[in-house]
């Protein structure tokens, strides 16, 4: 009977679930649960979250958005919308531990990768970023954010965020070798 359910909700639109779960479907709200966690924690990851952090701030973020699912307008992908969220609880959780130190905001030296004829994962390419800029690019491109939100959430005057982006987005082009 559960693989029946899960079935049918498979072609059900976010929107429709959420009203569903709005009204208290508790199988409608896991249905969106399922759709969301993985890309989610893939979001986080991407942000730079450790390990140890990701699901926590996933399962956070989940229940926040349950605790809040009316106010999902069906808009966008449910995923998208907890993904801001997310994107707040992680930026919160940073400046809480203070892990954002002034070491991590100058530049690091790298070289271009060596064309082996291999491209490379854009998780990975991430990961070869500084932290302040993969966080600064997942936060426009994975959540939304603008220049002037992250500069908010972070501390950071608008134009140093751009820069950030700029030069994390022109890092990633050389990395996963498209330098047109």
């Amino acid at each position: 009977m559960r693989a029946t359910l899960r079935n049918l909700e498979d072609g059900v639109p976010d929107p429709v679930l959420a009203r569903r779960a709005a009204r208290g479907d508790t199988a409608a709200y896991a249905a969106l649960v399922r759709r969301s966690l993985a890309p989610l924690r893939g979001f986080l990851r991407r942000l730079g979250a450790p390990a140890d952090l990701v699901d926590d701030i996933a399962q956070d973020a989940l229940v926040i958005a349950f605790e809040r699912i009316v106010d999902y307008r069906g808009e966008g992908a449910f995923v998208a919308w907890v993904r801001k969220i997310a994107a707040r609880l992680y930026l919160k959780d940073l400046r809480a531990r203070s892990r954002l130190t002034p070491l991590d905001l100058e530049p690091e030296a790298y070289s271009p990768a060596v064309d082996t004829g291999l491209s490379l994962d854009l998780d990975a390419a991430l990961e070869r970023l500084p932290s302040i800029q993969r966080l600064c690019i997942s936060l426009q491109h994975g959540a939304g954010y603008t220049s002037a939100e992250i500069g908010a959430g972070l501390g950071l005057p608008e134009g140093t965020v751009k820069s950030h982006i700029a030069r994390g987005l022109a890092r990633l082009r050389v990395y996963l070798g498209s330098e047109t």
